[in-house]
This record gives structure tokens, C-alpha cells and sequence, in this order.
């Protein structure tokens, strides 16, 4: 017997249990053969998931027939790399269930334990290149070394934050760098991003988003395409960049889902959420190579053993580098805490942006360095009383969103970063 996903019950299944809706209101009974209507109804009422006589919840074919070795082999291998999950909750078996389901669909681009390690010894030999951890929190206060951005992005964040400044002047304003224009519209249009409707101007996108909200969309996007010179055997920047838009695109589904008043916030919290990696990746690439290397050697999270080649994980300095920018305190504490929520003042928008990265490193939807699956706080998620199922939607939605954002976003900043 198990639990099993709304979409994936099929006409003739047995209802195991009796099922109530959210109010307790008695629907169906136990030993109910299921037929086409019974599914159309509970979809009205809102049911995202049955238990039903069958397989045991981690043995259920999703979405696919796929055979009992075919799916014990997704499953093993997802909890080679998800070493904290917790078969004491359920949130944390729906996460291995929607992890093995995408392990089976892409079987062909999974990589195996033993492909990563060999992936990283043909990149370089890992030899400790100091015997002490470095301080990258240098690079911030020396301004020569952070990524440049266009003079007209320091004039707009200013007039941001000057409640007397109009909506027209911040237009003008943005819109004088053609350049930044044109991708800062078709991020907002793309379906990353999610906007149910087409915005055609910077005006509109000033009226509909806000002016800080945009302004900090613009540096984001500014500071990806003004990285360069990483070496592509450690880390693939398209790759980097699916997975934050991935992370930037769940957070924000996840905080709809939770009716905040400002889901665009929370898509630049996850945009900009491994931002400190950048940082090390630009000037201290052997490091953070080494760093992939023992955590893929040791069994360890990729921030844990950063601790061991730097005084800091890149979510510290992530943070400590959207301070320098100015961001709202609510964005330097999400880039901060957003492996630890509970330890952040906004543990809301925290927990948001680290079950997106649990999703995106779990589905494998782009990299950014991590082989092993981070640890969700399943704690601050429970706070939010979600609906579980929610997980697997979302998950489909960051997938599909980044495929078709890709296509030719991607292309755009690659042609449009400094060399």
C-alpha cells in the first residue's frame, strides 16, 4: 500500500483508506474501485494525492512503466547522493520519489559517483595548492577586482531608494543601456520567470514590478554576464546559470504558493543565492576545484568542505557581497542562510529559496558545482503547512521554465559578457 500522486492513479485502482477533504468532510470509502469520474471529481476537490492497494511509496511507477530494477536502481542511486534524508518524513520520501522519477526520464545524462570523481582528477590533480584556507572576503573590499557594471546601474539603484524619484525618471534612467534593456525585458517576459502577461516596455516593468524589485533583477543580471574567464573544466557557466534560474523560478512558485506579497523579491534571493561561488570560482578556481574534489571524495556537502580551502562557504560571501551592493537586509540574510533558514530573521523566504535548491541540485537541473543533494530544513518547511504535492509541481514547472528560457537567454549573456 502507498501513497500515490493524484495524476498518477489509474481507473480500476482501490482506495485503501477512506478520503476526507482539508475540512475532515467524508468523500470516498475504502474499497472504492475507482473509475475516470471519481478522479475528475477529486481533481475539483481539490485531492493531490490517494492511498490505494499497491506498491509501497517508493516502489511506485510515476509517470512512466518503468520496471522494479529499473526504479530500485533510481532510487539507490538517489540516496547515494541525498545522504540526509530522513525515511521518517514524508516530505523528505516525496523529495526521493521526484528525484528517482527524474533519474529514470534522463537516465542517459545521470552522473554516477565514480564519473564525477573521474570528471574532477582529469581537471586538475587534487593537491593542496597552500596548506592554509584563504580569506576570499579580500576580494570584496578591493573594488579593481569585482565584476564591473555599466555606470547607469549605480544611478538607477540610487534613484531606486529615493521615494521622490518618479517612475518616469527611473525609466529614462534604465532605459538609456540598450543593452541592459533588452534582456532585463525578455528575462521578465521569459518563462523563467513566470509573468502571466507580456511586458513590452521598461515603464510597464517599472509599474508592474516595482522599482526596487527591478533594480535589483538588473544588477543580477548585469553581474552573471560580467563574469568571465572561469575555466570550463571546473565549472560550465551555462550549467551555473540553469541551475540559479531554476532556484530563482521554484523560490518564486513556492512563494506564491505561500501568498506573498512579493514573489519577485524571492526570485532574485534565489538568482543571486550562490553568487559568493562566482566569486571563487573567478579568482581562486583551483581552490574551489579542490574543494569539489573532497567533497565528492569525503561524502560532504560542496559548502561544508569549502570551510576547509576558505575561511568561508559561498553563502557567506555571498551575502557579505550583497551587503556591499546595498541589498534590502531580507535578500543578504536569504544569500546567507539559505542552507540553515532556521538560523535567518527571514526564515520564510529562507526556507523558500533552500527547498527550490534542494529541487534543482536533486533534479540535476543545471550545476552549479554540487554533486551531493544539500540537506532541506525539513523543520521550516513543515511551518509552512504546504501541500506536499506542491513539490512535484513545482519541480516539473522549474524544469520546463529553464529549458525554454535557455534556448535564448543563455545564448544572450554568453554573447553580451565582458571578455
Amino acid at each position: 500500500m502507498g501513497k500515490i500522486f493524484l495524476e498518477n492513479i489509474k481507473p480500476g485502482m482501490i482506495l485503501a483508506q477512506d478520503v476526507h477533504d482539508c475540512n475532515g468532510r467524508f468523500l470516498l470509502s475504502k474499497g472504492l474501485h475507482l473509475s475516470e469520474k471519481h478522479l475528475r471529481i477529486l481533481k475539483i476537490w481539490g485531492i493531490s494525492e490517494l492511498e490505494v492497494c499497491g506498491p509501497d511509496f517508493n516502489a511506485v511507477n510515476i509517470d512512466q512503466h518503468f520496471s522494479s530494477k529499473e526504479w530500485g536502481k533510481a532510487v539507490s542511486m538517489v540516496l547515494q547522493r541525498f545522504p540526509d534524508h530522513d525515511p521518517r518524513s514524508d516530505t523528505s520520501l516525496k523529495l526521493v520519489n521526484i528525484f528517482a522519477q527524474r533519474h529514470c526520464r534522463n537516465y542517459s545524462t545521470n552522473i554516477s559517483f565514480s564519473d564525477r570523481l573521474k570528471v574532477l582528477d582529469s581537471s586538475a590533480p587534487p593537491e593542496k595548492s597552500s596548506a592554509y584556507p584563504l580569506d576570499p572576503s579580500s576580494i570584496i573590499s578591493d573594488e579593481v577586482r569585482l565584476p564591473c557594471v555599466p555606470q547607469v546601474f549605480g544611478q538607477f539603484s540610487v534613484a531606486s531608494k529615493d521615494l521622490k524619484a518618479s517612475s518616469r525618471h527611473l525609466t529614462e534612467l534604465i532605459s538609456s543601456d540598450p543593452g541592459l534593456s533588452a534582456m532585463l525585458l525578455k528575462l521578465v517576459n521569459s518563462p523563467a520567470f513566470g509573468s502571466s502577461f507580456r511586458i513590452d516596455t521598461i515603464s510597464r516593468a517599472v509599474r508592474v514590478m516595482g522599482t526596487r524589485q527591478l533594480s535589483m533583477l538588473a544588477e543580477a543580471v548585469t553581474v552573471f554576464s560580467r563574469f568571465k574567464n572561469i575555466p570550463p573544466e571546473i565549472i560550465d557557466m551555462p550549467e551555473f546559470w540553469k541551475h540559479s534560474l531554476a532556484c530563482a523560478a521554484g523560490a518564486k512558485i513556492l512563494a506564491q504558493h505561500c501568498g506573498l506579497s512579493d514573489p519577485e523579491n524571492i526570485f532574485v534571493c534565489g538568482l543571486l543565492h550562490d553568487i559568493g561561488r562566482l566569486l571563487m570560482l573567478t579568482h581562486f578556481p583551483i581552490k574551489i576545484l579542490e574543494s569539489m574534489y573532497a567533497s565528492v571524495k569525503e561524502g560532504s556537502k560542496l559548502h561544508h568542505a569549502e570551510k576547509l580551502f576558505f575561511h568561508q562557504d559561498h553563502a557567506e560571501l555571498g551575502a557579505t557581497l550583497a551587503g556591499k551592493w546595498l541589498h534590502p537586509d531580507k535578500v543578504v540574510q536569504t544569500i546567507r542562510h539559505h542552507h540553515h533558514p532556521y538560523r535567518s530573521d527571514y526564515r520564510l523566504e529562507a526556507t523558500l529559496v533552500n527547498m527550490a535548491d534542494t529541487l534543482s541540485i536533486g533534479c540535476e537541473i543545471g550545476c552549479s558545482g554540487n554533486f551531493f543533494i544539500p540537506e532541506p530544513d525539513l523543520d521550516s518547511w513543515s511551518r509552512l503547512k504546504l501541500d506536499p504535492y506542491i513539490l512535484y509541481q513545482t519541480a516539473k514547472i522549474m524544469q520546463s521554465r529553464v529549458d525554454n528560457f535557455s534556448k535564448t537567454f543563455l545564448s544572450e549573456i554568453k554573447e553580451n559578457a565582458v571578455i
